[in-house]
């Protein structure tokens, strides 16, 4: 019962002996994460950080445990490896041969998404299922909410929207007010930009005409057979 509803996370994996057991996590109970999780960035082939901004200004209360218990469940179908869980993070690791570090931040009011390959292909290549497995988490994340909307009560108004974070307020040289630095990037003086596919990003902070390039966006939205719903229907 504990298990169907998110309060313990199972993930099975195998003993020193090589047989196979039951591993349970209790995502409620976790530490704090440490300070090199919140710094993690993706390199220039792997798709660009995604941010699941909520709009009523917190993430709610009890989500991001059941998020960590969903996708424990799902990350231990794509690899043996066991994660890292935190009390405002997630370390998941996809994959056997190609392995991908899938890294979960909360904050106060959004939660950071960063997809990084370990040891990419020489020269700088992207490996072919970097964008596949983007489009995977990405699309498991959104029928995770859908879902968790849909079957707990407390989580049947969620407000969220997919954003990047907006590179001309990153790298503007005007100087933050409430924090007195250039290129703040404090949680709550980040500038999201909602993300729809098939529509420019514009920054209306900025005076500049050209169209906002984010590196690797494209990564989380390319064309996948398995994706079959339309995961803008919030």
């Amino acid at each position: 019962m504990m298990e169907r509803y998110g309060l313990i996370a199972k993930f099975p994996c195998l003993s020193p002996d090589n047989n196979q057991e039951q591993r349970y996590f209790v995502p409620s109970q976790l530490t704090s994460s440490p300070s090199g999780l919140c710094e993690i960035k993706p390199s220039q082939t792997d798709p660009c950080p995604l941010y699941l901004h909520f709009l009523d200004g917190f993430v709610p209360h009890g989500l991001f445990p059941q998020l960590l218990s969903r996708f424990m469940g799902w990350c231990s179908k794509r690899g043996p490896k066991v994660p890292q869980l935190y009390r405002n993070g997630g370390r998941f690791f996809i994959g056997v041969q190609t392995i991908f570090d899938l890294n979960l931040v909360c904050r106060k009011r959004f939660i950071k998404i960063v997809l990084k390959q370990r040891n990419p292909a020489l020269g700088g290549q992207p490996s072919a299922t970097s964008s596949e497995t983007a489009v995977e988490v990405r699309t498991f994340l959104m029928s995770t909410l859908q879902d968790m909307s849909r079957d707990l009560s407390w989580l049947s108004n969620l407000r969220y929207e997919l954003c990047v974070a907006c590179p001309c307020c990153l790298q503007s040289s005007g100087q933050c007010r409430k924090h007195s630095s250039k290129c703040c990037s404090h949680e709550d003086c980040l500038h999201l930009l909602k993300v729809v596919p098939g529509e420019a990003l514009i920054c209306p902070n900025s005076l500049s005409e050209e169209i906002i390039q984010v590196n690797g966006l494209e990564k989380w939205f390319q064309p996948h057979k398995t994706e079959v719903f339309n995961p803008f229907i919030l």
